[in-house]
Protein backbone atom coordinates (compact mmCIF):
# COMPACT_ATOMS: atom_id res chain seq x y z
CA UNK A 1 0.00 0.00 0.00
CA UNK A 2 1.62 3.60 -1.15
CA UNK A 3 2.02 6.19 1.22
CA UNK A 4 2.43 10.27 1.34
CA UNK A 5 6.12 11.42 2.29
CA UNK A 6 4.73 14.17 4.11
CA UNK A 7 2.17 15.17 7.15
CA UNK A 8 1.52 14.86 11.18
CA UNK A 9 1.28 11.34 12.57
CA UNK A 10 -2.06 10.57 13.98
CA UNK A 11 -3.16 7.05 14.49
CA UNK A 12 -6.49 6.13 14.48
CA UNK A 13 -7.90 3.58 17.44
CA UNK A 14 -9.42 0.36 16.93
CA UNK A 15 -11.88 1.17 19.15
CA UNK A 16 -12.75 4.19 16.78
CA UNK A 17 -12.29 2.20 13.74
CA UNK A 18 -15.07 -0.26 15.40
CA UNK A 19 -17.34 2.82 15.90
CA UNK A 20 -17.25 3.96 12.57
CA UNK A 21 -18.17 0.57 11.24
CA UNK A 22 -21.00 -0.02 13.28
CA UNK A 23 -21.95 3.47 12.31
CA UNK A 24 -21.42 2.56 8.37
CA UNK A 25 -23.70 -0.69 8.94
CA UNK A 26 -26.19 1.18 11.09
CA UNK A 27 -26.90 4.40 8.18
CA UNK A 28 -26.86 0.87 5.65
CA UNK A 29 -29.56 -0.62 7.39
CA UNK A 30 -31.68 2.08 7.82
CA UNK A 31 -31.57 3.60 4.77
CA UNK A 32 -30.04 6.83 6.37
CA UNK A 33 -27.96 7.55 3.44
CA UNK A 34 -28.69 7.33 -0.24
CA UNK A 35 -27.15 3.41 -0.86
CA UNK A 36 -27.23 4.32 -4.77
CA UNK A 37 -24.33 4.52 -7.20
CA UNK A 38 -24.05 6.99 -9.56
CA UNK A 39 -21.47 4.82 -11.69
CA UNK A 40 -23.78 1.69 -11.47
CA UNK A 41 -26.81 2.99 -10.95
CA UNK A 42 -27.31 0.39 -8.92
CA UNK A 43 -28.15 -0.35 -4.85
CA UNK A 44 -24.76 -1.10 -3.72
CA UNK A 45 -24.05 -4.37 -1.26
CA UNK A 46 -23.16 -3.64 2.06
CA UNK A 47 -19.69 -4.58 1.53
CA UNK A 48 -19.38 -1.95 -1.63
CA UNK A 49 -21.15 0.84 0.65
CA UNK A 50 -18.33 0.03 3.37
CA UNK A 51 -15.62 0.29 0.98
CA UNK A 52 -16.87 4.02 -0.17
CA UNK A 53 -17.84 5.15 3.08
CA UNK A 54 -15.13 3.85 5.84
CA UNK A 55 -12.00 5.75 4.77
CA UNK A 56 -13.48 9.06 4.59
CA UNK A 57 -15.04 8.38 8.36
CA UNK A 58 -11.34 7.38 9.66
CA UNK A 59 -10.24 10.83 7.94
CA UNK A 60 -12.32 12.96 10.13
CA UNK A 61 -11.70 11.19 13.03
CA UNK A 62 -7.69 11.60 12.56
CA UNK A 63 -8.92 14.91 11.93
CA UNK A 64 -10.70 15.07 14.89
CA UNK A 65 -7.85 13.52 17.17
CA UNK A 66 -5.36 15.50 15.49
CA UNK A 67 -7.20 19.19 16.67
CA UNK A 68 -7.80 17.70 20.28
CA UNK A 69 -3.80 16.46 20.20
CA UNK A 70 -2.00 19.45 18.53
CA UNK A 71 -4.77 22.39 19.46
CA UNK A 72 -6.27 21.10 22.56
CA UNK A 73 -9.84 21.88 20.90
CA UNK A 74 -12.39 19.23 21.04
CA UNK A 75 -14.71 18.57 18.35
CA UNK A 76 -17.48 16.18 17.53
CA UNK A 77 -17.66 14.65 13.91
CA UNK A 78 -21.08 12.90 12.99
CA UNK A 79 -20.54 9.88 14.44
CA UNK A 80 -20.18 11.53 17.69
CA UNK A 81 -23.32 13.20 17.71
CA UNK A 82 -26.14 11.00 19.67
CA UNK A 83 -28.54 11.07 16.76
CA UNK A 84 -28.10 10.73 13.33
CA UNK A 85 -27.82 13.76 11.29
CA UNK A 86 -29.57 14.15 8.50
CA UNK A 87 -28.97 15.91 5.19
CA UNK A 88 -26.69 16.64 2.36
CA UNK A 89 -24.91 19.49 2.87
CA UNK A 90 -22.80 19.29 6.41
CA UNK A 91 -19.75 19.98 7.45
CA UNK A 92 -17.60 16.91 8.91
CA UNK A 93 -16.79 18.87 12.00
CA UNK A 94 -20.18 18.99 13.65
CA UNK A 95 -19.88 21.13 16.83
CA UNK A 96 -17.08 22.75 18.86
CA UNK A 97 -16.48 22.30 22.94
CA UNK A 98 -17.22 25.48 24.50
CA UNK A 99 -17.19 25.23 28.11
CA UNK A 100 -19.25 22.72 29.32
CA UNK A 101 -21.43 22.21 26.05
CA UNK A 102 -21.15 22.26 22.00
CA UNK A 103 -21.56 25.07 19.57
CA UNK A 104 -22.57 23.68 15.99
CA UNK A 105 -20.16 24.70 13.57
CA UNK A 106 -20.73 27.46 11.43
CA UNK A 107 -17.37 27.55 9.81
CA UNK A 108 -17.68 24.47 7.40
CA UNK A 109 -14.85 21.81 7.05
CA UNK A 110 -14.43 18.56 4.41
CA UNK A 111 -12.14 16.72 5.28
CA UNK A 112 -10.65 15.14 2.28
CA UNK A 113 -8.98 11.26 2.56
CA UNK A 114 -6.48 10.96 0.56
CA UNK A 115 -5.29 7.06 -0.41
CA UNK A 116 -2.50 5.36 -1.36
CA UNK A 117 -0.11 7.20 -2.93
CA UNK A 118 -1.97 10.03 -4.06
CA UNK A 119 -0.06 13.59 -4.86
CA UNK A 120 -3.24 16.03 -5.37
CA UNK A 121 -6.21 17.54 -3.31
CA UNK A 122 -9.05 17.63 -5.43
CA UNK A 123 -12.24 19.24 -5.16
CA UNK A 124 -14.56 18.99 -7.85
CA UNK A 125 -15.60 21.95 -9.57
CA UNK A 126 -19.16 21.21 -9.70
CA UNK A 127 -18.92 20.71 -5.45
CA UNK A 128 -17.31 23.84 -5.44
CA UNK A 129 -20.59 25.33 -7.13
CA UNK A 130 -23.39 23.72 -5.43
CA UNK A 131 -21.91 23.06 -1.86
CA UNK A 132 -18.68 25.06 -1.27
CA UNK A 133 -16.81 24.57 2.54
CA UNK A 134 -14.81 27.24 4.20
CA UNK A 135 -11.46 24.96 4.48
CA UNK A 136 -10.51 21.73 2.82
CA UNK A 137 -8.56 19.32 4.88
CA UNK A 138 -6.58 16.62 3.14
CA UNK A 139 -6.03 13.27 5.41
CA UNK A 140 -3.80 10.46 4.27
CA UNK A 141 -5.52 6.39 5.72
CA UNK A 142 -3.29 3.70 6.11
CA UNK A 143 -6.27 1.20 6.08
CA UNK A 144 -4.94 -1.73 4.51
CA UNK A 145 -7.55 -2.67 1.49
CA UNK A 146 -7.98 -6.02 3.30
CA UNK A 147 -8.97 -4.38 6.50
CA UNK A 148 -12.21 -6.54 7.15
CA UNK A 149 -10.49 -9.56 6.76
CA UNK A 150 -9.41 -9.42 10.58
CA UNK A 151 -12.89 -9.95 11.30
CA UNK A 152 -12.62 -13.64 10.35
CA UNK A 153 -9.93 -14.13 13.11
CA UNK A 154 -12.56 -13.96 15.56
CA UNK A 155 -15.09 -16.90 13.97
CA UNK A 156 -14.29 -19.78 15.97
CA UNK A 157 -14.93 -22.38 13.04
CA UNK A 158 -12.59 -20.54 10.44
CA UNK A 159 -10.51 -20.40 12.78
CA UNK A 160 -9.85 -23.81 13.70
CA UNK A 161 -9.19 -24.11 10.11
CA UNK A 162 -6.53 -22.06 9.26
CA UNK A 163 -3.35 -22.85 8.34
CA UNK A 164 -0.15 -21.17 10.32
CA UNK A 165 -0.06 -18.80 6.95
CA UNK A 166 -3.44 -17.75 7.36
CA UNK A 167 -3.06 -17.05 11.08
CA UNK A 168 -0.10 -14.99 10.54
CA UNK A 169 -1.54 -13.30 7.86
CA UNK A 170 -4.78 -12.19 9.93
CA UNK A 171 -2.16 -11.24 12.87
CA UNK A 172 -0.76 -8.32 10.85
CA UNK A 173 -4.50 -7.25 9.20
CA UNK A 174 -5.51 -7.32 13.29
CA UNK A 175 -2.57 -5.44 13.72
CA UNK A 176 -2.57 -2.95 11.30
CA UNK A 177 -6.39 -1.95 12.32
CA UNK A 178 -5.54 -2.07 15.77
CA UNK A 179 -3.85 1.45 15.39
CA UNK A 180 -4.63 2.61 11.80
CA UNK A 181 -1.86 5.31 10.39
CA UNK A 182 -2.94 8.31 9.74
CA UNK A 183 -1.13 11.52 8.14
CA UNK A 184 -2.72 15.36 8.68
CA UNK A 185 -0.90 16.66 5.53
CA UNK A 186 -2.86 20.31 5.10
CA UNK A 187 -5.79 22.49 4.16
CA UNK A 188 -6.94 25.09 1.99
CA UNK A 189 -9.32 27.57 2.63
CA UNK A 190 -12.01 29.32 0.57
CA UNK A 191 -10.02 32.26 0.10
CA UNK A 192 -7.56 29.97 -1.93
CA UNK A 193 -10.31 27.89 -3.72
CA UNK A 194 -11.80 31.67 -5.01
CA UNK A 195 -8.33 32.37 -5.98
CA UNK A 196 -8.08 29.63 -8.45
CA UNK A 197 -11.14 30.54 -9.71
CA UNK A 198 -10.26 33.71 -10.46
CA UNK A 199 -6.88 32.66 -12.04
CA UNK A 200 -8.21 30.63 -14.18
CA UNK A 201 -10.69 33.61 -15.82
CA UNK A 202 -7.24 35.11 -16.18
CA UNK A 203 -6.52 37.29 -13.21
CA UNK A 204 -3.00 37.75 -13.53
CA UNK A 205 -2.53 39.09 -10.13
CA UNK A 206 -4.14 36.04 -8.49
CA UNK A 207 -1.38 33.71 -10.21
CA UNK A 208 1.06 35.64 -8.80
CA UNK A 209 -0.47 35.69 -5.46
CA UNK A 210 -0.92 31.95 -5.80
CA UNK A 211 2.60 30.95 -6.84
CA UNK A 212 4.00 33.15 -3.98
CA UNK A 213 2.18 30.57 -1.67
CA UNK A 214 2.01 27.04 -3.15
CA UNK A 215 5.13 27.35 -5.71
CA UNK A 216 4.65 26.94 -9.56
CA UNK A 217 2.13 24.27 -10.48
CA UNK A 218 1.84 24.07 -6.91
CA UNK A 219 -2.09 24.20 -7.64
CA UNK A 220 -4.04 23.81 -11.00
CA UNK A 221 -7.28 24.31 -12.29
CA UNK A 222 -7.76 20.98 -14.55
CA UNK A 223 -10.63 21.77 -16.70
CA UNK A 224 -11.56 18.14 -17.99
CA UNK A 225 -9.72 15.32 -19.84
CA UNK A 226 -6.74 16.13 -17.97
CA UNK A 227 -4.15 14.34 -16.43
CA UNK A 228 -2.69 14.92 -12.90
CA UNK A 229 1.09 15.87 -12.45
CA UNK A 230 3.96 16.15 -10.16
CA UNK A 231 5.25 19.08 -10.67
CA UNK A 232 8.28 18.15 -8.78
CA UNK A 233 8.65 14.75 -10.50
CA UNK A 234 8.55 15.16 -14.00
CA UNK A 235 8.44 11.33 -14.56
CA UNK A 236 5.18 10.51 -12.71
CA UNK A 237 1.93 10.74 -14.49
CA UNK A 238 -1.36 10.53 -12.98
CA UNK A 239 -4.79 9.57 -14.69
CA UNK A 240 -7.43 12.05 -15.94
CA UNK A 241 -9.34 13.77 -13.91
CA UNK A 242 -12.77 16.01 -14.85
CA UNK A 243 -13.14 19.86 -13.95
CA UNK A 244 -11.41 20.23 -10.59
CA UNK A 245 -9.40 22.86 -8.58
CA UNK A 246 -6.41 21.07 -7.88
CA UNK A 247 -3.48 21.91 -5.07
CA UNK A 248 -0.07 19.33 -4.61
CA UNK A 249 0.08 18.34 -1.21
CA UNK A 250 3.40 18.12 -0.55
CA UNK A 251 3.16 22.02 -1.02
CA UNK A 252 0.38 22.15 1.37
CA UNK A 253 2.24 20.50 3.81
CA UNK A 254 4.80 23.30 3.33
CA UNK A 255 2.68 25.91 4.19
CA UNK A 256 0.18 24.69 6.63
CA UNK A 257 -0.44 27.53 9.12
CA UNK A 258 -2.27 25.30 11.87
CA UNK A 259 -3.09 27.81 14.47
CA UNK A 260 -4.45 29.62 11.20
CA UNK A 261 -7.04 27.28 10.81
CA UNK A 262 -7.48 26.62 14.68
CA UNK A 263 -8.45 30.68 14.89
CA UNK A 264 -10.77 29.97 12.07
CA UNK A 265 -12.64 27.11 14.08
CA UNK A 266 -12.59 29.35 17.58
CA UNK A 267 -13.70 32.32 15.55
CA UNK A 268 -16.71 30.08 14.16
CA UNK A 269 -17.38 32.14 11.07
CA UNK A 270 -18.51 31.46 7.43
CA UNK A 271 -15.94 32.52 4.91
CA UNK A 272 -17.96 31.50 2.02
CA UNK A 273 -19.76 34.88 1.39
CA UNK A 274 -21.74 33.91 -1.80
CA UNK A 275 -25.31 32.59 -1.43
CA UNK A 276 -25.97 29.42 -2.73
CA UNK A 277 -29.47 30.01 -3.94
CA UNK A 278 -32.23 27.67 -3.26
CA UNK A 279 -31.58 24.33 -5.23
CA UNK A 280 -30.63 22.27 -2.45
CA UNK A 281 -32.65 19.92 -0.61
CA UNK A 282 -33.39 19.53 2.81
CA UNK A 283 -34.83 16.60 5.09
CA UNK A 284 -38.10 15.98 5.77
CA UNK A 285 -37.04 17.72 9.40
CA UNK A 286 -36.25 21.09 8.21
CA UNK A 287 -38.23 21.35 5.33
CA UNK A 288 -40.34 25.08 7.39
CA UNK A 289 -36.52 26.54 6.31
CA UNK A 290 -37.14 29.62 3.83
CA UNK A 291 -34.03 31.48 3.57
CA UNK A 292 -32.65 31.61 0.16
CA UNK A 293 -29.22 30.80 0.71
CA UNK A 294 -29.18 26.72 0.81
CA UNK A 295 -25.86 27.07 3.05
CA UNK A 296 -27.31 28.90 5.50
CA UNK A 297 -30.66 26.87 5.59
CA UNK A 298 -28.33 23.92 5.83
CA UNK A 299 -26.74 25.65 8.71
CA UNK A 300 -29.75 26.21 10.71
CA UNK A 301 -31.44 22.76 10.10
CA UNK A 302 -27.80 21.35 11.18
CA UNK A 303 -28.43 23.93 14.66
CA UNK A 304 -32.21 22.78 14.57
CA UNK A 305 -31.11 19.17 14.73
CA UNK A 306 -28.65 19.30 17.45
CA UNK A 307 -31.12 21.60 19.29
CA UNK A 308 -34.02 18.90 19.34
CA UNK A 309 -31.45 16.14 20.32
CA UNK A 310 -30.10 18.57 23.11
CA UNK A 311 -33.68 18.55 24.66
CA UNK A 312 -34.24 14.80 24.50
CA UNK A 313 -30.69 13.58 25.57
CA UNK A 314 -29.60 16.80 27.77
CA UNK A 315 -26.06 16.01 25.32
CA UNK A 316 -25.14 16.08 21.70
CA UNK A 317 -22.65 13.97 22.20
CA UNK A 318 -22.61 10.52 22.00
CA UNK A 319 -22.70 8.29 24.90
CA UNK A 320 -23.44 4.80 24.15
CA UNK A 321 -22.11 2.54 21.07
CA UNK A 322 -23.81 2.37 17.36
CA UNK A 323 -23.79 -1.22 18.11
CA UNK A 324 -26.34 -0.52 20.60
CA UNK A 325 -28.79 1.56 18.55
CA UNK A 326 -32.32 -0.16 17.37
CA UNK A 327 -31.93 -1.14 13.38
CA UNK A 328 -35.53 -1.07 12.47
CA UNK A 329 -37.14 1.69 14.26
CA UNK A 330 -36.80 5.51 15.55
CA UNK A 331 -33.33 5.71 17.92
CA UNK A 332 -34.64 6.04 21.20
Amino acid sequence: MGSVSVGEDVYVSRDDYLEILGFTIYVYLTGRIEKYSGIMRGKRALGEFIENFIYGKIAEVAFREFLRNKCGLEVLTDIDVADFIFGEYLPDIIAIKRNNDYETANFWIEVKEVRRDQRWLLVPASAIRARPYDAYVAVWVGLPDEHLAWIIRNVPEAEAKMSEDWRKWLAEVENAVTNIPCKIIGYVTWNDVKLVKRAEQGDRSTEKELNGKYGSKGWHYFRGSEKLFDPDDRSWSGTEVRENIGFVLRRMWKVADWNELYQLILQNSRLVEEQIGTKGKLPQICKHLTDRDYRENSFKCLNHQLSLIREKKGTIKRTKSWFEYPLFQGLK
